[in-house]
């Protein structure tokens, strides 16, 4: 996987390996003996286990001391974060910076993990996905470093995963197969003499599913403007155009030289003994190299200035309109990664000018309707950060006027300040999100996770990789001092002054993806003619070859070598999931007692079910719109103070439909209103919450069609982002009634809606302002309300106290529940866009063939993903990702992902059944199963507070308990190869149901029409 400078982008898969005791496993007597002082590394100067320890700081904001080591022998870096969090967290990083666009550090990426001298499997990656508890495994490269990072709660776990780590990383088998580059970099395929010659690789075809979405475009196009003379002109995850120019020898070349001990950065986090780990690393693998000198330094670029406008295009279908689908970008270069308190306070600086919808330059973009949508970034994620300001869906006519009012608007703020009380509400904002940032998982692996990434920011450049773990004193310094002063003088010096700067504008350009696609295959079909007959037989040979090596299997022997985890090793433990449930002015009242850190967090579930079938659109328009207007009490503005000032940020406010976990066709409407206040601020918070609820007003005509045209262009964006978006709603508004009703909030059928208000807005005006006043006061219903409150259990009963003060100002009067009949859509639908690449979704339900759910599911779907989905569809299909799904409420997905395919993934999904009807397993092979599919259970006990708080709603709402998870734990646990060869009839049955869905390539649909009932062309 790449990432997008350090956007790592997750894939949540389970990788964990443990080592047998006959190789490297950590229990071995030569892997590390035992010693008492090993808990002792603290002293400074000291060496131990070969790393000599250079500085220890206690850093309280992230709840540890930071040791730092250098390993003599070959000056590997190494970081330990001691803490008492079990959700541990192992990393080791290259520094990679990028010389072309040919994606070598990628396909490095992806090819070390094919492999390696003590773990001579095909793919250790596959094989132990079976078996992990992990709650993170992947691997990301950036702009200018590779990363392997992994987490688990299972210490033996961790240790496993750091040497299968480490083994591929230092000897990977790609220096001595040909057979790897060729599956997950590129490769030429010739079936038979008559074929036409194609290219396909895991990483050619994820790239070109970056390559389909204008964000990943302009996103180079802003980095060669910027930086035309150092490495961050080039894309670092390939481009596919110049893919196929990288040979293994180069592949190689570049391999030897960055993956050295030398060249590398050493991440480790959480209650563990480092001792051990010191000694285990040394031992088994770094004392094995010596120091040598590799120069992977990072050049900045030097300071430009008057920078040429630069203009590019991307595909849209040839009969596509080009009308307001533009981007347009002005980026600043603002100094250098090393400069803390620069840096912070631009971060804060970027929100006060475009973080929320009254902010002074995103509400002077919006006022002037630009563009449907604006925004901006402040990017350190190089070794020169970018101030981004973009707008969406332009033209590119509007490029002066964009430039113009950005810079106006500036000027204004640095003549005349910001406005005190706005300024003054978001520095308080910044104080309750510092006390929330430690209640939030941003991503499955924890804060431990997140740290090693913020380190590798600043690492990887030379600098101390603790700089961001704690900015709390640059924001102090800032709130001491005059901020507004302080604000202003950033303004002045690295926007308004700051001559290196460049316009980027990238524009729709009909046609060209067919174009391009013409273009690629007269040169495949023109390189055929070039070789001859004799080549033609060798590209022949080579794919017979391949495809013979790909279907092989590893030998026992090698597979042996792989690490077992056993089932005594599993201790699942679960979270404080308790809950009390009472009535209370009619109203169900569910309070769970949590350690929020001085918050609360709290959900009001109003029932929507009130609201006419023909209105639900405005429903979700109406939601989007609570909170963004003016009240009879607040204008926008002064609102928007308010709710950051008490609250920290805006409330949500978000319609859905809550289902039966056992029954999709069992649902509640409703519409959820939330917030994470301060303890001390409930009251204020409820106040304003109330107010929205009841005194919002839909009068203002400019502001409301700003708010539809910025919800037409993100839904826009979401269901052509060649994300599978539109086949996954489609699919799921075709198997359920639930799914049908979410169809109508968010799908097709609301973009059409919001496509319609926006071109005919005038004429519809008093429709519209009628419809929302009337959807509010039927939608915002104390009877049948459920509020459910989580944090300190003394304020619980303030919060109870303050809703009974509040809830008699919500309207009770008792109105019809309203029928819902939606028309199911067709299925095998296609969604055709200027994708290069392919989702697939095949959709069954197993209840219809007449079996019920089972936690022995579970393991199937671990069967099936990593096994043979992921050799059929993935290894030899091409497919970046692949999946399955098995849901109690009865749905089978079967999933593919960036795939260059689509009948062949279809054909694969229909092979499903004769592979698990003659599926065998030894007993050792069915524990690996079993171990991964149940480490959802293993990783429960890591969740953090507002996942615990979230669970419990759930839970409730669901009428689930935590009694199914253990029934399904239960049951996972005891699955045999007897069960799972009896899911081949279940899967039988339900691929004859013949329910599948496509999104991708308009030229890959239009050669496989014939498969589909409907194809929807999603660039119209």
């Amino acid at each position: 996987m790449k990432i997008s400078l350090k956007k790592a982008t997750t894939v949540i898969v389970a990788f964990f390996m443990l080592f047998s005791s006959c190789n490297m496993a950590f229990s071995s007597e030569t892997a590390y003996a035992a010693d008492t002082n090993v808990t002792s590394c603290n002293e400074i100067g000291k060496t131990y286990y070969g790393f000599q320890l250079t500085s220890v700081k206690d850093i309280p904001k992230v709840n540890s001391t930071v040791m730092q080591f250098t390993h003599v022998k070959t000056g590997a870096k190494l970081m330990y974060l001691k803490n008492d969090d079990t959700q541990r967290v192992f990393d080791i990083s290259f520094r990679t910076p990028t010389s072309d666009n040919s994606g070598v550090n990628h396909i490095i990426e992806h090819s070390v993990l094919d492999g390696s001298k003590n773990y001579p499997v095909k793919s250790p990656f596959q094989q132990m996905l079976k078996s992990s508890l992990g709650s993170f495994i992947n691997a990301m490269t950036g702009a200018d470093y590779t990363t392997f990072p992994a987490a688990s709660t299972n210490e033996q776990d961790l240790k496993n995963l750091m040497g299968v780590y480490l083994d591929a990383v230092f000897f990977p088998n790609v220096t001595t197969d040909p057979n790897i580059f060729k599956q997950e970099g590129w490769r030429y395929e010739l079936p038979s003499k008559d074929s036409a010659l194609s290219i396909n690789g895991v990483v050619y075809s994820e790239m070109k599913g970056d390559y389909s979405n204008p964000q990943w475009l302009l996103r180079n196009e802003v980095n060669q403007s910027l930086f035309p003379d150092t490495s961050y002109k080039w894309d670092s995850g390939g481009n596919p155009e110049n893919i196929p120019s990288l040979t293994r020898d180069q592949l190689i070349s570049t391999y030897k030289k960055n993956y050295t001990p030398s060249n590398s950065y050493i991440y480790l986090y959480g209650k563990l003994d480092i001792g051990q780990y010191l000694q285990y690393i040394d031992q088994n693998y770094l004392s094995k190299f010596d120091k040598v000198n590799v120069d992977t330094s990072v050049k900045a670029e030097k300071s430009l200035s008057n920078i040429p406008d630069k203009i590019a295009s991307y595909p849209i279908p040839k009969d596509g309109d080009t009308k307001k689908k533009t981007y347009l970008s002005l980026n600043f270069v603002t100094g250098n990664i090393g400069d803390k308190e620069t840096n912070t306070a631009l971060t804060f600086l970027n929100y006060l000018l475009m973080g929320t919808d009254n902010a002074p330059l995103k509400k002077a973009l919006t006022e002037k309707g630009i563009a449907e949508n604006v925004s901006s970034s402040f990017s350190m994620n190089g070794i020169q950060p970018v101030f981004s300001i973009n707008a969406t869906n332009s033209d590119e006519s509007s490029k002066e006027v964009f430039e113009k009012t950005i810079f106006d608007t500036l000027k204004n703020i640095s003549k005349n300040g910001f406005d005190k009380d706005f300024l003054k509400s978001a520095l308080e904002s910044y104080d309750i999100s510092d006390r929330s940032e430690k209640l939030v998982t941003p991503m499955l692996g924890g804060n431990g996770l997140v740290l090693s990434q913020t380190a590798l920011s600043t690492w990887v450049y030379d600098k101390d990789p603790t700089m961001y773990f704690d900015t709390s004193d640059i924001m102090e310094k800032i709130k001491k001092s005059d901020s507004n002063k302080y604000f202003t003088s950033l303004i002045d010096k690295y926007l308004i002054s700051n001559n290196y700067h460049s316009m980027v504008v990238l524009k729709p350009e009909a046609g060209l993806e067919s174009k391009n696609t013409e273009a690629t295959a007269k040169k495949l079909a023109d390189y055929k003619n070039q070789i001859g007959e004799a080549g033609v037989n060798s590209l022949l040979k080579d794919t017979e070859d391949f495809n013979a090596w790909q279907k092989s299997g590893d030998s026992k022997e090698s597979l042996e070598t792989l690490p077992k985890l056993s089932l005594k090793d599993i201790k699942p433990e679960l979270p404080n999931l308790n809950y009390k449930v009472e009535s209370q002015s009619g109203m169900k009242v569910l309070t769970h007692n949590a350690d929020l850190n001085g918050l609360s967090n709290i959900s009001l579930y109003f029932d929507t079910s009130k609201v006419p079938q023909d209105k639900l659109h405005y429903l979700s328009l109406l939601s989007s719109l609570l909170g963004n207007v003016d009240t009879k009490e607040h204008s926008y503005d002064q609102l928007s103070n308010e709710m950051l000032q008490y609250v920290g940020s805006t409330i949500g406010f978000t319609p859905s439909a809550v289902s039966s976990n056992k029954n999709p066709n069992n649902y509640s409407p409703k519409l959820t209103v939330s917030l994470l206040a301060p303890d001390e601020n409930i009251s204020k918070s409820l106040d304003i919450t109330e107010e929205i609820i009841n005194d919002s007003q839909f009068t203002n005509k400019q502001r409301i069609k700003q708010i539809i045209e910025q919800n037409k262009s993100a839904l826009q964006a979401t269901l052509t982002s060649g994300s599978g978006a539109a086949a996954i709603m489609r699919m799921s508004s075709y198997m359920s009634e639930s799914g049908r009703y979410s169809e109508e909030l968010t799908g097709l059928s609301y973009y059409k809606f919001l496509q319609d208000l926006d071109s005919n807005f005038d004429s519809k005006w008093d429709e519209i302002s009628k419809n929302l006043n009337d959807i509010r006061k039927l939608a915002f219903n104390r009877n049948d309300l459920i509020a459910t409150y989580s944090g300190n259990e003394n304020t619980s009963k303030t919060f109870k106290n303050e809703l009974n003060r509040i809830s008699p100002k919500i309207n009770s009067q008792v109105l019809p529940k309203q029928k819902y009949t939606f028309a199911q859509p067709d299925k095998n639908t296609a969604f055709s866009s200027t994708a290069k690449v392919q989702t697939i979704i095949q959709v069954g339900d197993f209840k219809k063939a007449g079996y019920t759910y089972s936690g022995k599911m579970m393991v199937l779907q671990n069967v099936l993903d990593n096994g043979y989905l992921w050799n059929k569809v993935r290894t030899t299909g091409g497919a970046y990702g692949v999946q399955s799904a098995l849901s109690p409420n009865g749905e089978v997905i079967l999933a593919s992902m960036r795939d260059p395919n689509l009948k062949e993934t279809l054909d694969a999904f229909q092979g499903t059944v004769n592979y698990l009807k003659n599926f065998q397993a030894t007993d050792s092979e069915m524990t690996n199963y079993i171990i991964g599919a149940i480490k959802s259970f293993a990783n429960l006990k890591s969740s953090g507070p507002l996942e615990e708080s979230s669970l419990c709603d759930s839970m409730y709402l669901t009428n689930s308990s935590v009694n199914d998870l253990l029934n399904y734990e239960k049951e996972a646990l005891s699955t045999t190869p007897d069960d799972i060869r009896s899911y081949g009839n279940m899967l039988d049955q339900i691929l004859k149901q013949n329910i599948y869905f496509a999104e991708g390539s308009a030229d890959k649909i239009e050669q496989n029409k014939q498969l589909f009932n409907e194809i929807i062309d999603m660039q119209k």
